[in-house]
């Protein structure tokens, strides 16, 4: 149990771990993020094999719905209430801070010689990573990788947050932080049913493309293009895994060696 204390205020957050049998001190460290369901053990579950074998820790926290309620609260990082209200929260309140909190906590746990760590989000918890590199510094994150994420968010600055990156004090800079990170946009190649239960539509949704393999190379795509317009290089790739569809030990495993290289 993490206990996480921020402005007064203090609450407990499960995390599922991970740890090798090779040595602590030096093992890279990796935070991931779960999908809407908030499955949070599960996901840790499908990592540590390869963890193991990559020498990896791996924190998955666990952001329930009694604490997090929403895509509100989980997805788009507590950054600011749900329609109709809208109000936009303080930064220190945002959730994205927990994760550097975290990892603070467990590198003085195992006494880490590790001044960085690794970020890793699947679905709902690759919309968390995405926006977590758009809206701070982030100076800890030394790579990134969201899988199959559903719908992406706009990097545009005239659009209000969540869609786009408006009306919360951001400005150019922060949109040309966000395209030179580290970071890889994975998707698995046969996630790319138009009909899955759990894919987000809707007209934003629906112009990204008409599945998530599509909406990953439709937003990679987009992205070069701004960035050509910002002069700068976009230091992101895109990934295809073979065979791997939506939830898929492929993925798990694949992310997770991208965070090794």
């Amino acid at each position: 149990m993490f206990r996480d204390t921020i402005g007064g205020n203090t609450r407990d957050i499960r995390v599922h771990y991970a740890q090798p049998s090779s040595e602590l001190i030096s093992a890279s460290i990796v935070i991931a993020m779960h999908g809407l369901d908030r499955a949070a053990a599960a996901f840790r579950d499908v990592l540590v094999a390869e963890a193991e074998r990559n020498g990896q820790i791996v924190l998955v926290p666990e952001f329930n719905q009694r604490q997090f309620p929403g895509i509100y609260s989980y997805n788009f990082g507590d950054v600011r209430l749900p329609p109709p209200m809208g109000t936009v929260l303080p930064r220190e309140q945002w959730s994205f801070g927990i994760v550097d909190r975290l990892f603070a906590y467990a590198r003085s746990a195992v006494k880490s010689e590790r001044t960085t760590f690794h970020l890793l989000g699947n679905s709902a918890g690759a919309q968390f990573v995405l926006r977590y590199l758009a809206l701070n510094e982030a100076p800890r994150v030394e790579r990134a990788v969201a899988s199959n994420s559903g719908i992406y968010m706009l990097p545009d600055i005239s659009i209000d947050y969540p869609t786009g990156m408006g009306g919360i004090d951001l400005d150019e800079h922060d949109l040309r932080r966000f395209l030179t990170r580290r970071l890889v946009i994975l998707v698995g190649e046969k996630d790319c049913d138009p009909h899955a239960p759990d894919l987000p539509r809707g007209a934003i949704a629906e112009a990204q493309g008409p599945h998530r393999l599509a909406r990953g190379r439709w937003y990679l795509e987009h992205c070069e293009e701004l960035a050509s317009r910002l002069g700068v290089e976009l230091s992101w790739r895109h990934e295809v895994v073979p065979d791997a569809g939506h939830v898929s030990q492929a993925i798990f495993d694949r992310a997770l060696d991208i965070l090794r290289e």
